[in-house]
């Protein structure tokens, strides 16, 4: 019997797949009545408050009160008194337009949301000793050292200070509460509000829908006659997969079947890759799942050598020229176990500025929002959220962020497909820094890390006006060749409607321009 199509032309009668707004709190009227975001059952608000504290002394010591906060069970029952006592104060900063925030920095970010208050006293704490080695005032530009006056960021404060730990935000206290900066940012990524945008993006159809397949092709985004997978809600239009033949019986996607044999089923078990996320058979190729050892499975060790690559960038700051520094970022919802050991100090500091890096895409970006699934696209990919619905599944996603004195000023999102492809959907620079060639040094330091990583091809979209730019001053090409054409529809990239232009970039043997022509000759 011949697969019958579904028509989904009823169903999308809505405009087109992206919806721009200035608000993240888009009605919800107009969501897909079969899929739908599970609720979430509302847990008891902890948001707290604290009294300031004034000068005290730097010869102080706290070895008393620190001598009683080893271990995690005291740190959470410390932070869970700061929260009590900030409950009022943070519903008066939670009205603070983010508008009127000069610098998008960690300490603002926790100002912003009232873990901390502007100006509020802190002191750096040596770890063995306990004595008070320096005092200042946080505010959202880093710390005033109460000493010299001087404004300072805060790895600057530890060294000024006289320590140089490379952990600043765990020996930096609040005088007042006596809680760490480090415990304050835990505090702050498990806000209600801060928690909602990184959890994943669940969807399940309504329980009495027909139709428990997905309502845009996921190659193009459109409606109408839709083929569907049987394995999976995923759904095409025939010719954006380029099929010529409908097939008899059941039909399984590109991303349930194996990438070598192409078939869904025999050869035992089906794998998924933990880089491309493609499926494949043990038998056919790629390497086993080790659970023992590494809960992580590759279809190749190309696919294997791109993710370690990757994972040991994650949260090294890369020193630049003028001052510039910049960092490749991935959230991750490991629990804390309090060890505050190198690994989860860097997690925390991971998440914290994909909490910033968010609020810098939302200023430069109207929201996006699937108009089927609710989700918020540029969210859930700078916060790398996955799903069950593969067209927007961003768990792949890393952030590559610039930073100068602690601020983030210019932001990129990336995904890598494997050896083949990367694609940026995203990237964007504060208003204030714009036409200083910021996004052209962060371009180009994500570009010469993928050459390392031996990926061979860019992918970006761009709207018309920005064409000849993207193509001048970066290289790249319009994707034209119907080779290049039928390859991208393999890919679960990141949909655009229409009228965005996608360019290409071939980037083996690019030269990398942050380096002198005598250096690159060596580079290559």
């Amino acid at each position: 019997m011949a697969y019958n199509f579904r028509n989904r032309n009823l169903l999308n009668t809505r405009g087109a797949y992206l919806g721009s707004s200035g608000s993240d709190s888009e009605s919800q009227d107009d969501s897909d009545p079969d899929f739908l975001t599970p609720s979430r059952t509302p847990r008891r608000s902890t948001q707290n408050n604290t009294a300031r504290a004034g000068g005290v002394s730097s010869s102080r010591n706290l070895s008393g009160k620190r001598a009683r906060s080893n271990g995690e069970e005291h740190r959470r029952g410390l932070r869970e008194r700061h929260r009590r006592r900030r409950r009022r104060r943070r519903r008066r900063f939670s009205q603070v337009p983010q508008a009127q925030i000069s610098r998008r920095t960690v300490l603002s970010w926790l100002i912003g949301l009232g873990v901390i208050e502007e100006n509020e006293v802190v002191w750096y704490v040596a770890a063995q000793s306990g004595n008070i080695l320096g005092e200042g005032k946080v505010n959202r530009e880093g710390i005033l050292c109460s000493c010299c006056s001087g404004q300072l960021t805060v790895e600057e404060f530890e060294v000024h200070s006289g320590r140089k730990t490379r952990k600043p935000y765990q020996h930096i206290y609040l005088a007042g509460s006596q809680v760490s900066l480090l415990d304050c940012q835990i505090e702050a990524w498990e806000d209600k509000e801060e928690e909602e945008r990184h959890k994943c993006n669940n969807i399940q159809p309504a329980s009495k829908a027909v139709d428990r397949n997905d309502d845009a092709c996921m190659i193009c985004a459109d409606g109408g006659d839709l083929i569907c997978c049987e394995r999976c809600p995923s759904t095409f239009h025939p010719r954006c997969i380029f099929m010529e033949i409908i097939p008899q019986g059941d039909w399984l996607c590109p991303y349930c079947i194996c990438k070598y044999c192409g078939n869904g089923n025999g050869n035992g078990l089906l794998m998924q890759c933990s880089q491309c996320e493609k499926q494949y058979h043990f038998r056919c190729g790629g390497e086993p799942l080790d659970l023992m050892n590494r809960p992580v499975a590759f279809c190749g060790s190309s696919c294997r050598k791109i993710y370690e690559g990757l994972h040991n960038l994650l949260g090294s700051q890369n020193e630049l020229h003028d001052g510039l520094t910049w960092t490749l970022l991935q959230c991750t919802d490991e629990p804390f176990t309090g060890s505050y050991g190198e690994e989860e100090y860097k997690r925390i500091q991971c998440n914290s500025k994909i909490a910033v890096a968010w609020l810098v895409m939302n200023e430069c970006f109207l929201s996006t929002i699937d108009r089927h699934t609710r989700a918020n696209i540029v969210q859930s990919i700078v916060y790398n959220r996955g799903s069950n619905v593969t067209r927007i599944n961003y768990s792949g996603f890393y952030t590559a962020i610039l930073e100068k004195n602690d601020e983030i000023i210019s932001v990129a999102s990336i995904r890598v497909h494997g050896k083949r492809l990367a694609e940026m959907p995203f990237i964007g620079t504060r208003g204030e820094y714009r036409r200083l060639g910021m996004a052209y040094v962060l371009e180009n330091c994500i570009e010469s890390t993928l050459c390392s990583l031996k990926v061979e091809k860019l992918v970006i979209p761009s709207v018309s006006q920005l064409t000849g730019m993207w193509m001048d001053k970066y290289f790249f090409s319009r994707v034209q060749e119907e080779r290049l054409v039928k390859e991208l529809s393999l890919y679960n990239t990141v949909m655009f409607p229409s009228s965005v232009v996608r360019l290409h970039k071939n980037l083996a043997m690019l030269p990398d321009l942050n380096l002198s022509p005598q250096e690159n000759e060596g580079h290559f």
